[in-house]
C-alpha cells in the first residue's frame, strides 16, 4: 500500500495524494508545500491520530 503519491502538474505546481483520504488532492507550489498541505488535511480528517475512532469520549 502506498502512503503518499507526489506528482507535478502541467502548470508546475505539485500535488500530493494519500490513500487514507480517497479523492483528496493537496496542492502546493513546491513538493514541501504539497506535503505540508496533506499533513494538515490528515490532521483534520484524523484529529485523534492513531486512535481511529476510540469508543471513549
Amino acid at each position: 500500500m502506498k502512503e503518499l503519491i507526489l506528482h507535478q502538474d502541467k502548470d508546475g505546481s505539485w500535488a500530493a495524494e494519500c490513500d487514507k483520504i480517497p479523492g483528496y488532492i493537496a496542492k502546493g507550489k513546491t513538493q514541501s508545500e504539497a506535503i505540508e498541505n496533506m499533513k494538515k488535511a490528515l490532521s483534520l480528517y484524523f484529529p485523534c491520530g492513531p486512535c481511529k475512532g476510540s469508543s471513549e469520549e
